[in-house]
């Protein structure tokens, strides 16, 4: 075994190794919440967002409401350093009487089983407060039927529980007492202030309410003018001619305003697509570990959203002039054109491919496809279908990257992996390029401004 082929599978094993790091030590699947679940009769007052407390202390937020059956099923994110356990319920609270609406949860005892990611806990509505006056109504309204059906021991119970709730209501009240005390001091103050400022500048008022009669004097004497003829005005109001010309006028105002927008409607569409093109530079750096040769691929792609984009550039590219043999000569500086789909994880993408059709297959495993910046990525790649010759086997690629930087990734694929199985470490290099993407926004505005 030469110094070559362990060299190779050297870092092929630290590439392995790093990715077995960051799958067993890194963040990228650890959650900072957990999920649960709680059905309510009526969930109304609540916003998305609203807080999830226990004892008045914030420990997660409502992250979605929706209809199930005849409730309201909720989505909470309960922070992952607060348990909750299986006989914990939760219920809607108010804020005072016209304060916001949240949700406050009962941990539960900490004997039993904790509630797991995905669980549903029960519900109450002890704490509503709608719930509180519909109990006081309903120990009144058979305090009454008591009365009239001469029941005096649950009248007088009835009472003394309608009492207690209503006690605590009051007791609710008076917590708002110094902000409604508040409110009524601004007022005060507000009216106070306003009185002096009336009373120190009464002058100063009378004199604008006579400049005001003074100007409306002026105006209804300028108008009675205009109507009568005199000045340039009066005639052009009262001349038919002049009058057919400044309507004609106007007309062609509009129509060159309306086609002036419709040219300002192209250049804003065309700006807001010129916006949208992302551009960038790639460079592919392999090594054939079987055939001992570095190769080299350009080329750019052209994204003009995140579901699609184009790809062109030249694989292998060298002078023809070094080629020992007719088949290494005609894989140098071959075409590869591809047209891509991209979805949240994968993409596909078919074209040409190393002058040949062909196509492949994408996978990012943490980040989206689309994102910038990928950690861990692998793709399938197949092309040269009709090959002929040795073998009839298409030409199959397989590999796995990883990403260093926002525009630097190193990884390792086998080429031909139907037929010579050659391993080949390669480096990538992709740049963004903004300014192209701008300069072909001025472009294409010239164009659509020269029309």
């Amino acid at each position: 075994m030469n110094n070559k082929v362990k060299l190779g599978i050297f870092v092929l094993a630290g590439l392995f190794a790093v990715l077995a790091s960051i799958v067993a030590v890194g963040n990228f699947s650890l959650a900072r919440t957990y999920t649960v679940y709680v059905y309510f009769d009526n969930a109304s007052g609540l916003v998305k967002k609203a807080k999830v407390k226990i004892a008045g202390v914030d420990i997660g937020v409502l992250k979605d409401v929706e209809l199930a059956g005849s409730k309201a099923r909720l989505r909470l994110a309960i922070n992952e350093n607060v348990a909750l356990y299986q006989d914990a319920k939760a219920a809607i609270v108010s804020m005072g009487i016209i304060g916001t609406r949240y949700i406050d949860i009962n941990p539960g005892d900490p004997s039993l089983p904790r509630v797991r990611d995905g669980d549903t806990i029960a519900s109450t509505d002890e704490g509503s407060l709608e719930q509180t006056l519909t109990r006081i109504a309903d120990k009144i309204s058979s305090a009454l039927d008591d009365i009239n059906g001469g029941k005096n021991g649950n009248m007088f119970g009835n009472l003394a529980d309608a009492v207690r709730d209503l006690k605590s209501i009051l007791h609710n009240i008076a917590g708002q007492n110094e902000k409604i005390t508040s409110s009524i001091n601004n007022i005060n103050n507000f009216s106070y202030n306003l009185a002096q400022i009336t009373a120190q500048n009464k002058q100063d008022i009378r004199d604008a309410i006579s400049n005001m009669r003074d100007i409306a004097e002026k105006v209804d004497k300028m108008v009675a003018k205009i109507y009568q003829g005199d000045g340039p005005l009066g005639a052009l109001i009262n001349d038919e001619d002049m009058s057919q010309e400044l309507r004609e006028t106007v007309t062609n105002a509009k129509e060159a305003l309306a086609s002036a927008k419709v040219t300002l409607d192209g250049l804003k569409d065309t700006i807001g697509r010129a916006n949208k093109l992302q551009f960038s530079w790639n460079y592919l750096g392999r090594y054939n570990m079987r055939d001992e040769k570095f190769r080299n691929d350009l080329g750019i792609k052209i994204a003009p959203s995140e579901e699609k984009f184009y790809y062109v550039g030249i694989s292998n590219v060298a002078d023809s002039k070094d080629a020992k043999t007719q088949d290494e000569k005609d894989s140098m500086n071959t075409l590869d054109a591809l047209l891509g789909f991209r979805f949240d994880k994968f993409e596909v993408y078919g074209g040409i491919m190393r002058g040949t059709a062909g196509g492949g297959i994408g996978y990012s495993f943490f980040e989206p496809i689309y994102a910038p910046y990928r950690k861990l990525q692998a793709f399938v790649n197949v092309y040269n279908i009709s090959r002929t010759g040795a073998t009839s086997k298409p030409e199959v690629d397989l590999g796995v990257r990883f990403g260093f930087t926002k525009w630097l990734y190193a990884g390792v694929m086998v080429e031909d992996t139907l037929y010579r199985s050659a391993l080949t470490p390669y480096i990538k290099i992709e740049i963004n390029d903004r300014d192209l993407a701008a300069l072909l926004g001025i472009i294409s505005i010239a164009a659509v401004s020269t029309k």
